[in-house]
């Protein structure tokens, strides 16, 4: 049996691992590079670098990917799964040559307009920085394409290992600028440069992948797409798109920058990530890739099973999210000073605001694929009307309530968000959340959280911190066996999955 044509569920538990070990070397990876950058950049120069790597070169380029990620994720999986290679092929051409074309445009357009953003952003004479950014957007833009492609065709595997190069070469070149030339400009011809080496490997990939060659000619119907449908998919998902980037912290940057100026831009940066991170070491984050394409395959077809799922994922999301959002939101200050630099330590505030908007912001993946199963992506767009409201209120408020305003508002933009949606998921998918099974998980980790709190003023340094973990880490398990919040049924179907019933919460 080819390799394309074995059960999704047989490749779960590969990915899975491969999964869960790329996003856990990407962390690390991604923590040393911030460490060299805090020491080569002063805090405004970290500012821009947040402003333009977040809010150019990552959300930014969602806008231009013209709802094309939805559309691979969506339904690749069903023709992997059916062995139509052809079909498989035929979306990633076309994906790619508009992919190319835009990026193409943009580069004309951002070298022209890069002196009257820099006014706007409140970064004058940082033109060069803006147009190198730009370039590395492009490139992230593309390698995006192949990122999408391998993830919805079970290649975790080639992932993992095309990061780990990715990673690898960054570092490498991040290293050089910081004992040779330690300036803003080496950093960002360093960004560009090593998003060029990881498009080459993606490339490389792609070319030594059973993709490659001609059509099956044993599967007829292996190039016959119903483009019509997955490019009224894909046009819906753009719509999406732009409100997930005006939704996204990438319009808190811009809200800052223009009007507070650099130096809270910076803190601001900082802040943003340090919640990435601990985003980055939550297992349904590490998970997503293995997750959406293994939930349209199980129920692309079949939406009428989807509500047990449903329920199991949103408190398989929350049960680990809550925990490490209680506990970053109790230690906030800590980690900054102690982990990251004592120059930002004024952020708490900010960390500990957004740590506990977390959970809201995770809860997102499960409401939207079953929105996506249902092909109802034009609910998501409305959901998004929320992040207009929260530009408006960040227009108003910030200027009287400085940065510490702006997490909540774009906290509350979220929950909103959430909350439109998940009514149209009883009311479209008949599908609801277990909510006393949801309030038990954040009790659970509120009585934690109050425990560790009075223990702070013992947890004062880097290995504080380090123990904090495992004391907050140990309560939360203790107090979450007694105070159950899965059900038996939920609780059942995961020892099932297991080789021994060690889920007792």
């Amino acid at each position: 049996m080819s390799d394309s044509s074995k059960p999704p569920r047989r490749h779960t538990l590969r990915n899975t691992l491969f999964s869960i070990l790329g996003k856990a070397q990407a962390a690390v990876f991604s923590y040393i590079a911030i460490k060299l950058l805090l020491n080569v950049l002063t805090v405004e120069e970290y500012g821009l670098y947040s402003l333009l790597f977040i809010g150019v070169m990552v959300n930014f380029a969602m806008v231009f990917q013209l709802g094309t990620p939805n559309m691979v994720t969506r339904y690749v999986p069903e023709l992997f799964t059916a062995g139509q290679r052809g079909g498989i092929r035929g979306i990633y051409r076309h994906v790619f040559r508009a992919q190319l074309a835009v990026a193409l445009a943009l580069v004309a357009v951002m070298y022209v307009l890069a002196p009257a953003i820099c006014g706007w952003i409140n970064f004058p004479g940082q033109s060069n920085i803006v147009r190198i950014f730009s370039l590395g957007a492009i490139l992230y833009l593309l390698t995006e394409v192949y990122h999408i492609l391998f993830s919805a065709m079970f290649r975790q595997s080639v992932i993992f290992w095309v990061t780990i190069a990715y990673n690898a070469f960054r570092l490498a070149l991040l290293v050089l600028v910081y004992f040779k030339f330690r300036d803003f400009t080496s950093v960002a011809i360093a960004e560009s440069i090593a998003l060029l080496g990881c498009l080459l490997f993606y490339h490389l990939s792609y070319r030594r992948s059973a993709l490659v060659g001609e059509p099956d000619p044993a599967k007829p119907g292996n190039t016959a797409l119903d483009w019509p449908r997955m490019k009224k998919f894909a046009g819906l998902s753009y719509l999406n798109e732009i409100g997930v980037s005006v939704l996204s912290v990438a319009t808190d940057f811009f809200l800052v920058s223009s009007i507070l100026g650099a130096g809270a831009t910076g803190l601001y940066g900082l802040a943003n990530r340090i919640n990435d991170f601990a985003l980055k070491v939550l297992p349904m984050k590490m998970l997503a890739p293995v997750i959406q394409p293994l939930f349209f395959s199980e129920y692309g077809a079949n939406k009428e099973k989807s509500e047990f799922g449903f329920r199991l994922l949103v408190k398989a999301t929350l049960f680990p999210t809550v925990a490490v959002a209680v506990w970053l939101a109790v230690m906030a200050r800590e980690v900054i000073v102690h982990v990251f630099d004592p120059r930002y330590g004024d952020a708490w505030i900010l960390v500990a605001v957004m740590a506990l908007f977390m959970p809201a912001a995770s809860v997102r993946l499960p409401l939207g694929l079953m929105m996506q199963n249902h092909e109802r992506v034009d609910i998501l767009i409305f959901a998004k009307l929320s992040g207009v409201l929260k530009i408006i209120a960040g227009l108003i408020l910030l200027p009287l309530y400085r940065f510490n305003v702006l997490p909540r508002i774009t906290g509350l933009a979220v929950v909103t968000q959430n909350n439109f949606v998940y009514y149209f998921v009883k009311k479209i998918a008949n599908a609801r959340m277990d909510v006393w099974g949801n309030i038990r998980i954040w009790l659970n980790a509120a009585a934690a959280g109050g425990v560790l709190h009075l223990l702070k003023p013992f947890l004062d340094s880097l290995l504080g911190v380090i123990a904090s973990v495992f004391i907050f880490g140990a309560l939360f398990i203790i107090f979450s066996t007694v105070n159950r919040g899965f059900s038996k049924d939920e609780r059942d179907f995961i020892n099932s999955k297991l080789p021994k019933p060690l889920w007792k919460f």
